[in-house]
């Protein structure tokens, strides 16, 4: 009786685990779309199945992320290329911090010319797996997904290689199959609420992915996470004159097919490598504590550096006044690539893309740890402490 007895605990914690390991992957490429039920803006109710028939591209888009607003003009344009060839395009917001007022505003602004969806508590968001803004799912006419990922490979227009979402759109209505089926969205993470989880990798840390909301959309990003600190007492004393403070700080670049040299000329060292964008709220928001753990630790043998997605042209204005400001004193370079895919291909074959992403090296130069998500400042120390040793 008692082996009876463990043999069904045994399948039944084999069956719990298995179904959270399917649950964690989202909507998956040849697998019927999940359904779901949401209003649009006006307070309409739709659902997916009101698609059937039609080919459903289900984008989520977010009001305040620089890289969704950089698409709207494109995805109008394929709202209206498309109308006409049986596509429906299908706006999502999940991100809670937005209110449905602001939805739309944002909306009305930008006449955009398809249908919007506020998804309250991201349901829609964790079921599919999305988790950046924006993030395409393609649903063909009897409801099976057939392309997940971008909607192409850069923000910048005039540096676009690829359109793959307009491909896959344009073989799928020629009754082929999609060529490109999965691809790696890049842009703003998905500010839901979920619990951190760990993925283990054989030989290596486990992957934790954190995302996160505030209760009352108050406040935009996750401030409770960074240092808490109180804010000094100002000061009478009149400023520094600007001679004495430090030079103005560079920013290198680093193209995908050079981030293994790169990264084996920190040999000797724990590496911490930080990916990272002033776009990027999350970011933003723990990027304090990689200068203070850089300077608790740059003199004990651990080198920090500091990848940034932002574009060429947001260099000058955005990403050297942001690091002048913050004190960094690790290096600064930029992701040199028109296809980000190529970069996070480079670095690790299984990240999805999201930002902040953390990955931290041994003084051998193999992976440790990785962070997909804002980081943990205890388990960051804490693997870093292990290394060192």
């Amino acid at each position: 009786m008692k082996r009876v007895t463990l043999s069904l605990l045994i399948s039944f914690v084999l069956l719990t685990v298995s179904a959270r390991a399917i649950a964690t992957v989202g909507a998956v490429v040849g697998q019927p779309a999940p359904d779901f039920a949401l209003a649009d803006i006006s307070g309409k109710a739709r659902s997916l199945k009101d698609y059937r028939g039609r080919i459903a591209v289900v984008v989520f888009v977010s009001t305040e992320c620089p890289f969704s607003n950089a698409y709207l003009e494109r995805l109008n344009a394929i709202a209206s290329d498309y109308s006409k060839k049986n596509v429906a395009i299908v706006g999502v917001n999940s991100n809670p911090a937005e209110s449905l007022d602001q939805i739309r505003e944002h909306a009305r602004k930008n006449k955009l010319d398809f249908t919007i969806l506020k998804d309250e508590g991201s349901r829609v968001a964790d079921t599919y797996g999305a988790t950046r803004t924006p993030e395409v799912f393609v649903v063909d006419g009897s409801g099976v997904l057939r392309y997940r990922g971008r909607v192409d490979n850069s923000k910048d227009v005039a540096r676009v290689q690829r359109r793959d979402l307009r491909e896959a759109l344009d073989e799928m209505i020629a009754g082929k199959p999609v060529s490109v089926a999965e691809t790696k969205s890049f842009g703003c993470p998905i500010k839901m609420v979920r619990k951190n989880s760990a993925v283990g990798d054989a030989g290596q840390s486990g992957v934790e992915k954190t995302s996160f909301a505030l209760p009352d959309g108050s406040l935009r990003f996750a401030n409770s996470l960074v240092p808490q600190k109180k804010p000094a007492p100002k000061s009478a004393a009149k400023k520094k004159p600007a001679a004495a403070s430090a030079a103005a700080p560079k920013v290198g670049a680093l193209k995908p097919a050079d981030f293994i040299k790169f990264k084996d000329s920190a040999k000797g060292k724990v590496l911490v490598i930080n990916f990272w964008a002033t776009w990027c709220g999350p970011c933003v928001a723990e990027f304090p504590e990689f200068v203070a753990l850089d300077a608790k630790y740059r003199d004990k043998g651990v080198k920090f550096v500091g990848i940034t997605a932002d574009d060429p042209s947001d260099v000058q204005p955005k990403v050297i006044p942001f690091i002048k400001k913050q004190k960094v004193t690790f290096d600064i370079v930029l992701q040199d690539t028109d296809d980000p895919q190529q970069m996070i291909d480079a670095v690790y074959k299984d990240w999805a893309g999201e930002l902040p992403a953390t990955f931290v090296y041994d003084k051998q130069g193999n992976l440790a740890y990785k962070r997909l998500g804002i980081i943990d400042r205890d388990l960051l120390v804490a693997e870093i402490e292990k290394l060192l040793k």
